[in-house]
């Protein structure tokens, strides 16, 4: 090819770089087809070429949720759906997804964050997912929420039960006749399962003769897509055989599921949520006490027990262990007392 020899033998001899338009102008049309052939199998100069222009943030959005309808659980699609929402709050969903710059994610930000100073936070990891999405869809070129950064947050101790608060609601559910979300509060204290996790457990997932029951199924996906096994003490074994019997009492026979209503159906989520939250308000015990702080609660008094923490994050079913060292911040606590009191 004469062109390519003629641009080498210049850069040689000037040992500068050349004009791009002067480099071509003595190029034959097939040695640029050539040119833009090898261009492109190397990928130079095409990333911005695949950039769909005409997609706008709300058919961004459209897509996006489509797929995540499709392999992640409803709570994770609402949450998405709510950072979208709030998204348009603040720029137009007309507008091309990939004219929205860096600057315009930090705008977004600093103003969600006036309005949801805690909330911000689960928004730009929901933004930088969702915006990883449609880069790889080649909606846009990169990603402007990824240097996008918020004021550290502290990190608060987990809010948990004391023995007095967790019998006062245990007796006002039980005067309500909510038997059976008595021993589900009983049970989330034991063994550290999510709402979620314990009104889907089913009597096939328990196990009385090895006395282990397991979390996850074909039919319950759990929050980290990952089956786990919990032995069960004595005390979850009286709950279990409470609830068998209480079944089998009342219709001869156990229904699909370990907690169930007095009808044999299964419990809404909020229906229990909201009962033990109504005896919390009604007895006057601090308001910041909810379903969620039970689970806190079994992970508090195993920490303080020296259950190691990879026992633990097993356990709670958490995806990494830096999740639940939160949980060892009154052991942490002890020991630089136990420390300062040698000196």
């Amino acid at each position: 090819m004469e062109g390519l020899n003629n641009i080498n033998s210049e850069m040689h001899n000037t040992g500068s770089s050349i004009d791009p338009m002067q480099m071509f102008k003595n190029f034959s049309a097939k040695e640029i087809e050539k040119i833009k052939l090898l261009a492109g199998l190397l990928g130079i100069g095409n990333q911005q070429q695949n950039v769909k222009e005409t997609v706008t943030v709300e058919q961004g959005f459209s897509e996006y949720n489509h797929l995540i309808e499709f392999n992640l659980a409803k709570k994770s699609v609402a949450t998405a759906k709510t950072a979208e929402r709030r998204f348009l709050e603040f720029i137009p969903g007309n507008r091309a997804l990939n004219t929205i710059e860096r600057k315009d994610a930090e705008n977004l930000m600093m103003k969600i964050s006036k309005s949801a100073p805690l909330g911000c936070y689960n928004y730009l990891k929901i933004y930088r997912t969702l915006f990883n999405v449609f880069v790889d869809w080649n909606y846009i070129a990169s990603n402007p929420f990824l240097k996008v950064k918020l004021p550290k947050r502290q990190k608060d101790e987990p809010v948990v039960f004391t023995e007095e608060q967790i019998r006062i609601v245990c007796e006002r559910l039980t005067a309500k006749g909510k038997e059976v979300i008595t021993d589900m509060v009983l049970f989330a204290v034991e063994t550290g399962l999510r709402l979620d996790e314990e009104n889907n457990l089913r009597w096939s997932d328990v196990d009385f003769r090895n006395k282990v029951i397991t979390i996850g199924n074909k039919l319950f996906k759990t929050k980290s897509k990952k089956v786990r096994r919990i032995p069960f003490n004595e005390r979850m074994e009286r709950i279990l055989l409470r609830n068998s019997n209480r079944q089998l009492e009342k219709s001869k026979i156990l229904r699909e599921f370990v907690f169930v209503q007095s009808n044999g159906k299964q419990y809404k989520k909020d229906t229990v949520s909201k009962s033990l939250k109504k005896v919390i308000k009604e007895a006057g015990l601090p308001d910041e006490l909810h379903w969620h702080c039970l689970r806190a609660t079994a992970a508090t008094r195993w920490a303080s027990n020296k259950v190691p923490i990879f026992t633990v994050s097993k356990l709670l079913g958490h995806s990494t262990v830096n999740v639940t060292t939160r949980y060892y911040a009154g052991i942490d606590l002890d020991e630089l007392r136990d420390a300062v009191n040698r000196i």
